[in-house]
């Protein structure tokens, strides 16, 4: 069922009343029942009212956004072995001396492409510069030809390639091609079909892919999610209900969410997540005046496993199922960090009617291990107090100059939305 409320002004109110076959009389439909389709407010400073209540929408919503094999499960992988291992050197990342804003330029941040591509709907704008492009047909077939031929002339296993998930490129014309592959492969002997995803490597001139020894996803790290806040608590509350939607939809559980809180009075954040189905969550209080440099290194700082995945975020995001997992694929340890673009709603927006940009020089969401973490350093949280704005691109920095590299693709169905400035960050 769906109705349409037009209203011009002033507060509005709906009641949808039922009444079921035998039934005498029409009962209330409570608002968890409700999926708005659009925002009511066009001043969007809250995701959708009833979200904050109750379950996200269904992912029918999002179909345009999304690709074969960003999934809305964590598909159980298998390391075939069908390729030879080759040690492998990051195409462009090396230790270096600090620059300043080098996270902006282009020839540091490289593009990759994606198959299949993406369908999405922007505004055209100055900001719309894409790391991400599509990948031909023509490639994909000659990538994928090369791995049926490795299969084929495996001693472990034998089989035959059954489905084309998910196909990245990442290239440097001086040596060659890394490739984050994603199959289904049917085994000999077997009924059900595996699912590969790994990086291979093709070298300037070769016929052969190569599995990369020393790059390599590991399928099952924790995740910790770290945000900071202070009085934004019905973004909380989606955050929450945002997280839970996700474990629900993938049922994985190892991820835990961090938030630091400076204190919030509108909302009790602990209790929050008390009450959540949450099965790990972690609540730290911070006194103060707000800081986001100092609020994500409390929470990074309270990850002591080194070899678990840190991934910090904004507030005032919707985050898709298979965000996590994808997370996952894209940090490295000692060679990689993610930190992936965002689509920026505009005002009155929603990811059911998404216009705005893509979101290509925010570092703020940004993954690695705790190791790294270490490595790198951290946010500099004395140069960046309570001043809001820099301390993302200063971290992507200088994780530049230790030598990671930066993945920074589009994620279809990761929205930021609009929210106006005035009462954060300590901002009158």
């Amino acid at each position: 069922m769906e109705f349409l409320e037009k209203a011009f002004d002033g507060s509005i109110t709906v009641e949808v009343k039922w009444k079921i076959p035998d039934a005498s009389n029409f009962v209330s439909i409570s608002n968890e029942s409700f999926v708005p389709a659009v925002q009511l407010n066009h001043t969007a400073e809250l995701p959708m009212a009833t979200i904050l209540q109750g379950p996200l929408p269904s992912n029918k919503f999002q179909s345009h956004w999304r690709v074969a094999f960003v999934e809305d499960t964590v598909y159980p992988v298998t390391d075939l072995d069908v390729l030879p291992p080759c040690n492998f050197t990051s195409l462009y990342a090396f230790p270096h001396a600090l620059r300043e804003h080098d996270a902006y330029n282009e020839a540091v941040v490289f593009t990759s492409g994606v198959y299949p591509g993406y369908h999405t709907i922007d505004w055209t704008t100055t900001h719309n510069k894409a790391p991400a492009y599509t990948i031909t047909k023509e490639v994909v077939d000659s990538v994928v030809g090369l791995y049926k031929a490795a299969l084929s002339n495996s001693t472990k296993y034998k089989g035959i390639v059954q489905q084309f998930h998910y196909m990245e490129q990442t290239v440097n014309k001086n040596h060659g091609m890394r490739y984050l592959v994603e199959l289904g492969v049917l085994l000999d002997g077997q009924n059900d079909t595996v699912h590969t995803s790994e990086y291979v490597y093709l070298a300037q001139g070769s016929s052969h892919l190569c599995h990369t020894l020393n790059f390599e996803w590991k399928r099952y790290v924790y995740v910790y999610l770290v945000v900071t806040l202070k009085n934004l608590g019905l973004w909380t509350k989606h955050l929450i209900h945002n997280i839970e939607h996700i474990q629900r939809v993938t049922k994985d559980f190892s991820v835990e969410l961090v938030i630091v809180d400076y204190e919030s009075t509108d909302i009790n954040v602990e209790e929050e997540l008390s009450k959540s189905s949450l099965p790990k969550w972690h609540y730290i209080k911070k006194p103060g005046l707000f800081s986001r440099a100092g609020g994500l290194q409390a929470g990074v700082d309270y990850v002591t496993d080194l070899n678990s995945v840190v991934l910090t975020l904004d507030m005032h995001m919707v985050i898709p199922p298979g965000f996590v997992n994808y997370a996952r694929k894209h940090v490295i340890q000692g060679k990689m960090a993610f930190t992936p673009m965002f689509f920026r709603l505009g005002k009155g927006f929603t990811e059911v009617n998404p216009q705005g940009y893509w979101e290509p020089y925010s570092y703020g969401i940004f993954g690695m291990y705790k190791s790294d973490w270490i490595k790198v350093g951290g946010f500099n949280t004395e140069k960046f107090t309570t001043k809001w704005g820099g301390e993302d691109v200063d971290l992507a920095d200088r994780t530049l100059a230790k030598g990671y590299e930066l993945f920074k693709i589009r994620y279809p169905g990761f929205h930021h939305y609009y929210h106006p400035r005035k009462g954060l960050w300590n901002t009158k």
